[in-house]
Protein backbone atom coordinates (compact mmCIF):
# COMPACT_ATOMS: atom_id res chain seq x y z
CA UNK A 1 0.00 0.00 0.00
CA UNK A 2 1.36 3.57 -1.06
CA UNK A 3 1.88 6.10 1.60
CA UNK A 4 -1.41 7.99 0.56
CA UNK A 5 -3.21 5.35 1.01
CA UNK A 6 -2.08 4.38 4.42
CA UNK A 7 -2.98 8.10 5.37
CA UNK A 8 -6.06 8.24 4.08
CA UNK A 9 -7.41 5.13 5.91
CA UNK A 10 -5.51 6.51 9.09
CA UNK A 11 -7.53 9.32 8.98
CA UNK A 12 -10.60 7.55 7.52
CA UNK A 13 -10.33 4.89 10.84
CA UNK A 14 -9.90 7.98 13.26
CA UNK A 15 -13.08 9.65 12.63
CA UNK A 16 -14.95 6.41 12.81
CA UNK A 17 -13.56 5.13 15.84
CA UNK A 18 -13.99 8.63 17.77
CA UNK A 19 -17.60 7.37 17.87
CA UNK A 20 -16.36 4.44 20.30
CA UNK A 21 -14.37 6.63 22.21
CA UNK A 22 -16.83 9.06 23.18
CA UNK A 23 -19.13 5.82 24.62
CA UNK A 24 -16.16 5.42 26.95
CA UNK A 25 -17.84 8.37 29.32
CA UNK A 26 -21.23 6.33 29.37
CA UNK A 27 -19.30 2.90 30.28
CA UNK A 28 -17.55 4.88 33.09
CA UNK A 29 -20.88 6.36 34.50
CA UNK A 30 -21.95 2.71 35.38
CA UNK A 31 -18.48 1.79 36.78
CA UNK A 32 -17.72 0.10 40.14
CA UNK A 33 -16.11 3.03 42.08
CA UNK A 34 -12.95 3.94 40.71
CA UNK A 35 -10.08 4.68 43.22
CA UNK A 36 -6.79 4.71 41.06
CA UNK A 37 -4.37 6.45 43.57
CA UNK A 38 -6.16 8.04 45.95
CA UNK A 39 -5.94 7.65 49.95
CA UNK A 40 -8.08 4.96 51.67
CA UNK A 41 -10.37 8.20 53.22
CA UNK A 42 -10.91 9.27 49.67
CA UNK A 43 -11.68 6.05 48.07
CA UNK A 44 -14.09 4.89 51.15
CA UNK A 45 -15.83 8.04 50.99
CA UNK A 46 -16.60 7.48 47.18
CA UNK A 47 -17.67 4.09 47.87
CA UNK A 48 -19.33 4.31 50.42
CA UNK A 49 -21.54 6.66 48.59
CA UNK A 50 -21.67 4.28 45.66
CA UNK A 51 -22.86 1.67 47.94
CA UNK A 52 -25.74 3.48 49.84
CA UNK A 53 -27.35 4.35 46.01
CA UNK A 54 -28.35 0.87 45.56
CA UNK A 55 -30.48 1.11 48.96
CA UNK A 56 -32.03 4.63 48.37
CA UNK A 57 -35.82 3.52 48.22
CA UNK A 58 -36.76 7.23 46.59
CA UNK A 59 -35.28 10.33 45.01
CA UNK A 60 -35.23 13.15 42.85
CA UNK A 61 -33.14 13.44 39.48
CA UNK A 62 -32.32 16.28 36.97
CA UNK A 63 -30.47 14.96 33.59
CA UNK A 64 -29.55 16.06 30.47
CA UNK A 65 -27.88 14.11 27.62
CA UNK A 66 -26.44 16.51 25.40
CA UNK A 67 -24.66 15.27 21.54
CA UNK A 68 -23.37 18.15 19.25
CA UNK A 69 -21.38 17.38 16.02
CA UNK A 70 -20.40 20.55 14.05
CA UNK A 71 -18.33 20.48 10.75
CA UNK A 72 -17.62 16.96 9.89
CA UNK A 73 -16.65 15.83 6.28
CA UNK A 74 -19.21 13.20 4.87
CA UNK A 75 -22.35 14.40 7.06
CA UNK A 76 -25.41 15.62 5.18
CA UNK A 77 -25.76 18.61 7.66
CA UNK A 78 -23.06 20.80 8.83
CA UNK A 79 -24.72 21.14 12.44
CA UNK A 80 -26.41 18.73 14.46
CA UNK A 81 -27.05 18.92 17.87
CA UNK A 82 -29.53 17.29 20.08
CA UNK A 83 -30.49 17.28 23.79
CA UNK A 84 -32.48 14.97 26.15
CA UNK A 85 -33.50 16.26 29.40
CA UNK A 86 -34.99 14.03 31.98
CA UNK A 87 -36.73 15.27 35.58
CA UNK A 88 -38.83 13.21 37.55
CA UNK A 89 -38.94 11.39 40.89
CA UNK A 90 -38.44 7.90 41.72
CA UNK A 91 -39.94 5.05 44.18
CA UNK A 92 -38.17 1.29 45.05
CA UNK A 93 -39.75 -1.19 46.89
CA UNK A 94 -37.47 -3.74 48.71
CA UNK A 95 -38.12 -5.90 46.00
CA UNK A 96 -37.23 -3.92 43.08
CA UNK A 97 -34.02 -2.84 45.57
CA UNK A 98 -33.27 -6.42 45.61
CA UNK A 99 -33.35 -7.14 41.92
CA UNK A 100 -31.48 -3.95 41.35
CA UNK A 101 -28.69 -4.78 42.93
CA UNK A 102 -28.82 -8.73 41.70
CA UNK A 103 -29.06 -7.24 38.18
CA UNK A 104 -25.69 -5.36 39.25
CA UNK A 105 -23.79 -7.87 40.44
CA UNK A 106 -24.19 -9.43 36.33
CA UNK A 107 -21.91 -7.35 34.61
CA UNK A 108 -20.56 -9.52 31.69
CA UNK A 109 -22.61 -11.09 28.82
CA UNK A 110 -22.42 -14.65 30.52
CA UNK A 111 -23.53 -13.62 34.20
CA UNK A 112 -26.31 -11.69 32.27
CA UNK A 113 -27.36 -14.61 30.24
CA UNK A 114 -27.58 -16.57 33.22
CA UNK A 115 -29.49 -14.71 35.19
CA UNK A 116 -32.34 -14.07 32.61
CA UNK A 117 -32.18 -17.84 31.97
CA UNK A 118 -32.21 -18.93 35.37
CA UNK A 119 -34.01 -16.19 37.06
CA UNK A 120 -35.96 -14.05 35.21
CA UNK A 121 -38.50 -12.92 37.66
CA UNK A 122 -35.79 -10.89 38.71
CA UNK A 123 -36.97 -8.26 36.15
CA UNK A 124 -40.50 -8.68 36.78
CA UNK A 125 -39.50 -8.09 40.57
CA UNK A 126 -37.82 -4.69 39.47
CA UNK A 127 -40.38 -3.09 36.84
CA UNK A 128 -43.56 -4.18 39.10
CA UNK A 129 -41.61 -2.50 42.13
CA UNK A 130 -39.95 0.54 40.58
CA UNK A 131 -42.57 3.92 40.08
CA UNK A 132 -41.71 6.90 38.53
CA UNK A 133 -43.18 10.06 37.54
CA UNK A 134 -40.92 12.01 35.09
CA UNK A 135 -40.99 13.85 32.05
CA UNK A 136 -38.42 13.77 28.97
CA UNK A 137 -37.83 16.31 26.49
CA UNK A 138 -36.14 15.95 23.41
CA UNK A 139 -35.12 19.29 21.57
CA UNK A 140 -33.06 19.11 17.97
CA UNK A 141 -31.58 22.53 16.19
CA UNK A 142 -33.33 23.14 12.62
CA UNK A 143 -30.67 21.14 10.88
CA UNK A 144 -31.58 18.42 12.67
CA UNK A 145 -35.30 18.77 12.32
CA UNK A 146 -35.31 19.60 8.41
CA UNK A 147 -33.07 16.40 7.66
CA UNK A 148 -35.88 14.06 9.39
CA UNK A 149 -38.76 15.89 8.01
CA UNK A 150 -37.30 15.70 4.67
CA UNK A 151 -36.28 11.74 5.70
CA UNK A 152 -39.96 11.01 7.53
CA UNK A 153 -42.07 13.03 4.92
CA UNK A 154 -43.77 15.17 7.32
CA UNK A 155 -43.35 17.91 9.01
CA UNK A 156 -41.59 17.22 12.81
CA UNK A 157 -41.40 19.24 15.79
CA UNK A 158 -38.34 21.23 17.28
CA UNK A 159 -39.65 19.78 20.85
CA UNK A 160 -40.81 17.00 21.72
CA UNK A 161 -42.39 16.68 25.28
CA UNK A 162 -43.14 12.84 26.50
CA UNK A 163 -44.48 12.56 30.55
CA UNK A 164 -44.09 9.32 31.38
CA UNK A 165 -45.53 7.14 35.07
CA UNK A 166 -44.47 4.20 36.20
CA UNK A 167 -46.78 2.87 38.88
CA UNK A 168 -47.53 -1.01 39.79
CA UNK A 169 -46.12 -2.46 36.72
CA UNK A 170 -47.89 -0.22 34.33
CA UNK A 171 -46.09 2.08 32.24
CA UNK A 172 -48.61 5.13 31.06
CA UNK A 173 -47.60 7.69 28.61
CA UNK A 174 -49.41 10.86 27.90
CA UNK A 175 -49.34 10.61 24.09
CA UNK A 176 -50.32 14.07 23.20
CA UNK A 177 -46.90 15.44 21.44
CA UNK A 178 -46.42 11.37 20.16
CA UNK A 179 -49.88 11.19 18.28
CA UNK A 180 -49.60 13.30 15.55
CA UNK A 181 -46.24 11.48 14.60
CA UNK A 182 -47.78 8.13 14.72
CA UNK A 183 -49.47 6.24 12.14
CA UNK A 184 -53.47 5.93 12.68
CA UNK A 185 -52.00 9.14 15.93
CA UNK A 186 -55.15 11.10 15.15
CA UNK A 187 -57.41 8.80 17.44
CA UNK A 188 -55.03 8.62 20.13
CA UNK A 189 -54.92 11.32 22.95
CA UNK A 190 -54.17 11.74 26.67
CA UNK A 191 -52.76 8.50 28.71
CA UNK A 192 -52.41 5.84 27.92
CA UNK A 193 -51.06 2.78 29.89
CA UNK A 194 -49.69 -0.50 28.87
CA UNK A 195 -49.20 -3.76 31.50
CA UNK A 196 -45.55 -4.07 31.32
CA UNK A 197 -45.29 -6.10 34.55
CA UNK A 198 -48.05 -8.77 33.05
CA UNK A 199 -45.69 -8.59 29.56
CA UNK A 200 -42.59 -9.54 31.28
CA UNK A 201 -44.60 -12.20 33.54
CA UNK A 202 -46.43 -13.97 29.86
CA UNK A 203 -42.51 -13.39 28.21
CA UNK A 204 -40.87 -15.83 30.64
CA UNK A 205 -44.11 -18.14 30.45
CA UNK A 206 -43.48 -18.38 26.40
CA UNK A 207 -39.64 -18.75 27.33
CA UNK A 208 -38.94 -15.46 25.72
CA UNK A 209 -36.03 -14.96 28.33
CA UNK A 210 -34.83 -18.31 27.71
CA UNK A 211 -34.84 -17.84 23.93
CA UNK A 212 -32.81 -14.38 24.33
CA UNK A 213 -30.00 -15.91 26.63
CA UNK A 214 -29.49 -18.61 24.06
CA UNK A 215 -29.09 -15.99 21.51
CA UNK A 216 -26.34 -14.91 24.03
CA UNK A 217 -23.55 -17.42 23.43
CA UNK A 218 -21.05 -17.32 20.84
CA UNK A 219 -22.66 -20.65 19.09
CA UNK A 220 -25.75 -17.91 18.49
CA UNK A 221 -23.71 -15.16 17.73
CA UNK A 222 -21.79 -17.35 15.02
CA UNK A 223 -24.92 -18.54 13.58
CA UNK A 224 -26.46 -15.09 13.61
CA UNK A 225 -23.48 -13.77 11.39
CA UNK A 226 -23.07 -16.58 9.36
CA UNK A 227 -21.60 -19.02 10.61
CA UNK A 228 -18.63 -17.24 11.10
CA UNK A 229 -17.01 -17.86 14.29
CA UNK A 230 -14.05 -15.23 14.14
CA UNK A 231 -16.85 -13.14 13.27
CA UNK A 232 -18.97 -13.83 16.59
CA UNK A 233 -15.82 -13.46 19.36
CA UNK A 234 -14.50 -10.26 17.61
CA UNK A 235 -18.90 -8.88 18.80
CA UNK A 236 -18.51 -10.49 21.43
CA UNK A 237 -14.80 -8.77 22.50
CA UNK A 238 -15.87 -5.79 21.90
CA UNK A 239 -18.75 -6.40 23.51
CA UNK A 240 -16.83 -7.13 26.47
CA UNK A 241 -14.51 -4.09 26.14
CA UNK A 242 -17.46 -1.34 25.99
CA UNK A 243 -18.99 -3.24 28.71
CA UNK A 244 -16.79 -3.54 31.40
CA UNK A 245 -15.17 -0.22 32.20
CA UNK A 246 -11.99 -2.23 34.62
CA UNK A 247 -10.38 -3.08 31.06
CA UNK A 248 -9.87 0.80 30.47
CA UNK A 249 -8.91 1.85 34.16
CA UNK A 250 -5.33 1.32 33.64
CA UNK A 251 -5.75 4.56 30.87
CA UNK A 252 -7.42 6.04 33.81
CA UNK A 253 -6.32 8.96 36.99
CA UNK A 254 -9.08 10.28 39.78
CA UNK A 255 -8.69 13.08 42.20
CA UNK A 256 -10.51 14.62 44.75
CA UNK A 257 -10.20 18.07 43.21
CA UNK A 258 -12.91 20.76 44.81
CA UNK A 259 -15.58 20.44 48.11
CA UNK A 260 -18.38 22.79 47.55
CA UNK A 261 -22.18 24.27 48.98
CA UNK A 262 -24.97 22.35 47.16
CA UNK A 263 -28.17 22.53 48.69
CA UNK A 264 -26.89 22.91 51.71
CA UNK A 265 -24.83 20.01 51.75
CA UNK A 266 -20.62 19.76 51.24
CA UNK A 267 -20.50 17.73 48.26
CA UNK A 268 -16.48 16.43 48.01
CA UNK A 269 -16.15 16.48 43.61
CA UNK A 270 -13.55 13.91 42.19
CA UNK A 271 -12.72 14.36 38.45
CA UNK A 272 -11.69 11.08 36.65
CA UNK A 273 -9.76 11.77 33.45
CA UNK A 274 -8.86 9.57 30.45
CA UNK A 275 -5.69 9.04 28.50
CA UNK A 276 -6.64 8.71 25.19
CA UNK A 277 -3.16 8.60 24.00
CA UNK A 278 -2.15 6.16 26.25
CA UNK A 279 -5.12 3.70 25.11
CA UNK A 280 -4.44 4.88 21.73
CA UNK A 281 -0.84 3.61 21.55
CA UNK A 282 -2.04 0.11 23.95
CA UNK A 283 -2.28 -3.20 22.23
CA UNK A 284 -5.88 -2.64 23.94
CA UNK A 285 -7.07 -0.49 21.51
CA UNK A 286 -5.39 -2.33 18.17
CA UNK A 287 -7.44 -5.16 19.20
CA UNK A 288 -10.45 -4.04 19.40
CA UNK A 289 -9.79 -2.24 16.15
CA UNK A 290 -9.67 -5.59 14.42
CA UNK A 291 -12.47 -6.60 16.07
CA UNK A 292 -14.80 -3.64 14.88
CA UNK A 293 -13.12 -4.99 11.54
CA UNK A 294 -13.76 -8.20 11.47
CA UNK A 295 -17.84 -7.24 12.30
CA UNK A 296 -17.65 -5.49 9.65
CA UNK A 297 -18.18 -2.04 11.58
CA UNK A 298 -15.69 -0.49 8.88
CA UNK A 299 -17.32 -1.03 5.99
CA UNK A 300 -16.79 -3.46 3.26
CA UNK A 301 -13.75 -1.86 2.09
CA UNK A 302 -12.36 -2.55 5.49
CA UNK A 303 -8.09 -2.41 5.70
CA UNK A 304 -6.53 -5.48 5.87
CA UNK A 305 -4.59 -6.51 9.46
CA UNK A 306 -1.55 -5.79 8.30
CA UNK A 307 -3.19 -2.18 7.06
CA UNK A 308 -4.54 -1.09 10.33
CA UNK A 309 -1.10 -2.29 12.57
CA UNK A 310 0.28 0.16 10.09
CA UNK A 311 -2.28 2.54 10.70
CA UNK A 312 -2.31 1.82 14.10
CA UNK A 313 1.14 2.63 14.45
CA UNK A 314 1.01 6.05 12.64
CA UNK A 315 -1.57 6.93 14.64
CA UNK A 316 0.34 6.38 17.63
CA UNK A 317 3.83 8.31 16.61
CA UNK A 318 1.14 11.13 15.65
CA UNK A 319 -0.86 10.99 18.54
CA UNK A 320 -0.09 14.30 20.15
CA UNK A 321 -1.11 16.11 17.17
CA UNK A 322 -3.51 14.21 16.21
CA UNK A 323 -5.37 14.50 19.74
CA UNK A 324 -4.87 17.57 20.45
CA UNK A 325 -8.32 19.62 21.75
CA UNK A 326 -9.35 16.38 23.20
CA UNK A 327 -11.22 16.33 26.56
CA UNK A 328 -12.49 13.02 28.10
CA UNK A 329 -13.42 13.74 31.49
CA UNK A 330 -15.97 12.83 34.26
CA UNK A 331 -16.93 13.69 37.75
CA UNK A 332 -18.68 13.31 40.60
CA UNK A 333 -19.77 15.15 43.59
CA UNK A 334 -21.13 13.00 46.75
CA UNK A 335 -22.70 14.34 50.09
CA UNK A 336 -19.47 14.18 53.03
CA UNK A 337 -22.10 13.86 55.74
CA UNK A 338 -23.62 10.43 56.61
CA UNK A 339 -25.46 8.70 54.88
CA UNK A 340 -23.45 10.11 51.89
CA UNK A 341 -24.94 9.68 48.71
CA UNK A 342 -23.65 10.30 44.79
CA UNK A 343 -25.68 13.97 44.44
CA UNK A 344 -24.33 15.08 40.80
CA UNK A 345 -22.47 12.77 38.05
CA UNK A 346 -21.17 14.85 34.93
CA UNK A 347 -18.89 13.77 31.96
CA UNK A 348 -17.83 15.64 28.65
CA UNK A 349 -16.07 13.65 25.06
CA UNK A 350 -15.45 16.91 23.60
CA UNK A 351 -12.87 17.22 20.29
CA UNK A 352 -11.56 19.70 18.19
CA UNK A 353 -11.50 18.37 14.81
CA UNK A 354 -10.09 21.35 13.10
CA UNK A 355 -6.51 20.96 12.83
CA UNK A 356 -6.98 17.22 12.20
CA UNK A 357 -8.86 17.81 9.58
CA UNK A 358 -6.28 20.20 8.08
CA UNK A 359 -3.40 17.64 8.73
CA UNK A 360 -6.04 15.14 6.76
CA UNK A 361 -6.24 17.65 3.74
CA UNK A 362 -2.80 17.99 3.35
CA UNK A 363 -2.33 14.80 2.95
CA UNK A 364 -5.21 13.96 0.59
CA UNK A 365 -7.36 12.10 2.73
CA UNK A 366 -10.19 14.61 2.55
CA UNK A 367 -10.56 16.52 -0.55
CA UNK A 368 -10.44 20.69 -0.03
CA UNK A 369 -14.12 20.80 -1.48
CA UNK A 370 -14.98 18.81 1.66
CA UNK A 371 -13.51 21.22 4.03
CA UNK A 372 -15.81 22.83 6.15
CA UNK A 373 -15.24 26.48 6.38
CA UNK A 374 -15.84 27.03 10.40
CA UNK A 375 -14.98 25.35 13.17
CA UNK A 376 -15.12 21.28 13.51
CA UNK A 377 -16.21 19.31 16.50
CA UNK A 378 -17.76 16.64 18.38
CA UNK A 379 -18.71 16.53 21.66
CA UNK A 380 -21.25 14.42 23.83
CA UNK A 381 -21.89 15.50 27.69
CA UNK A 382 -23.86 14.12 30.21
CA UNK A 383 -25.12 15.65 33.58
CA UNK A 384 -27.12 13.84 36.38
CA UNK A 385 -28.45 15.70 39.08
CA UNK A 386 -29.95 13.77 42.72
CA UNK A 387 -32.08 15.09 45.18
CA UNK A 388 -34.22 14.53 48.03
CA UNK A 389 -33.21 11.30 48.63
CA UNK A 390 -35.60 9.12 50.72
CA UNK A 391 -37.86 11.77 50.63
CA UNK A 392 -41.52 11.02 50.02
CA UNK A 393 -42.79 10.93 46.85
CA UNK A 394 -45.96 11.49 45.58
CA UNK A 395 -46.52 8.91 42.02
CA UNK A 396 -49.95 8.04 41.19
CA UNK A 397 -51.52 6.64 38.34
CA UNK A 398 -53.33 8.85 35.73
CA UNK A 399 -57.36 8.13 36.95
CA UNK A 400 -58.35 8.38 33.16
CA UNK A 401 -55.97 6.41 31.30
CA UNK A 402 -57.22 3.99 28.65
CA UNK A 403 -55.03 0.46 29.60
CA UNK A 404 -53.63 -1.43 27.04
CA UNK A 405 -53.94 -5.25 28.05
CA UNK A 406 -50.87 -7.42 28.21
CA UNK A 407 -52.33 -9.83 25.68
CA UNK A 408 -52.80 -6.97 22.80
CA UNK A 409 -49.26 -6.92 23.20
CA UNK A 410 -47.74 -10.36 22.63
CA UNK A 411 -47.13 -12.15 19.63
CA UNK A 412 -49.18 -15.85 19.58
CA UNK A 413 -46.92 -18.88 20.45
CA UNK A 414 -45.48 -20.51 17.33
CA UNK A 415 -47.86 -23.78 17.46
CA UNK A 416 -45.44 -27.13 16.92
Amino acid sequence: MNSRGIRSRGFSLLLVLVLLLATFSTALAQAKPFCGDMDKADCALLTSAAENMKEVSSYQADAEYSAQLVGIPGLPISDASVTVTVSGAFTYDDAAIAAAQAMDMATGQEEIATLMAESPEVFVDFYNGWAFDMTILVEANEEVVAALSADAGMELPAELNIPLILKDGILYVDVTDLAPLMQGGENMQGWIGFELGRLMEASIEQGAFEQAAAAMDPESMAMMSGGDGATAAALMGMQAALSDPKALEKFMSIQRVDDREVDGATLAIFETDFDVLAFISSPDFVEMVKGMAASGALGEDVPSAADLDEAMQMMGLMGPMLFQGLTARSAIGVSIDEPTYVHEYTSLFSWDLSGLLQMAAMSGAIPANEMPSGKSLIEFSTSVMNSDFAGEQSIEAPADAQIVPAEAMMQPAESN
